[in-house]
């Protein structure tokens, strides 16, 4: 009876919280575990080592972890890798990696920002790279399908529609293909 009880209390302990945590819109995101487990969150979402939802609205707080949803909007500050498979609307990424497939808005700052479509975001770190097109890209190396402003020390890119400048600047529609110090797209005719 006695161990009954306990595992009563035990199950109530961990479920009656969790059941209100849900209601103020917290998650804690462990690995192939959430607590509530909800796909959506709006409040403030905390992951240790691996965590993944659908959707994360507000704050998002990742520890030694990968934080991973398929839209977020709000804060991301990710001691790791943050990873977004479908859209990042008007947010604010800070993390170690940013690893994000799908489109950016808003602002991308890691050591490493690997992204897909970021024409509307500013992305700063050591490396910028990215499978289609960048707005502003701010870093030792910026690489990139196509771009409006690039600055850094290496900035290569397929088609520059503003300017790139620094040590080396690589466009295929550049006013010169290789340029030192600056590069810009040719005029067409």
């Amino acid at each position: 009876m006695r161990r009954k009880l306990a595992l009563l209390t035990l199950v109530l302990g961990v479920v009656l919280p969790g059941a209100a945590l849900a209601e103020t819109g917290f998650q804690l995101g462990l690995p192939d575990r959430n607590f509530p487990d909800d796909d959506d969150v709006k409040g403030m979402r905390v992951t240790l080592l691996w965590g993944a939802n659908r959707k994360t609205s507000g704050f998002d707080l990742g520890l030694f972890s990968v934080a991973q949803t398929d839209v977020r909007s709000g804060v991301a500050l990710v001691f790791g890798v943050s990873r977004v498979t479908e859209q990042v609307d008007g947010a604010v990424s800070l993390s170690l990696m940013n690893y994000h497939t799908g489109r950016d808005s808003g602002f991308n700052m890691a050591f490493l920002n690997m992204v897909n479509d970021s024409s509307n975001a500013l992305n700063i770190g050591f490396a910028q790279i990215a499978k289609g097109a960048t707005a502003v890209d701010l870093g030792a190396l910026n690489v990139s399908k196509k771009s409006k402003f690039q600055i850094g020390f290496v900035n290569i890119t397929q088609e520059i529609d503003g300017f790139q400048f620094g040590l080396v600047n690589m466009a295929d529609n550049g006013f010169l293909p290789f340029f030192p110090f600056f590069n810009y797209a040719k005029r067409s005719d």
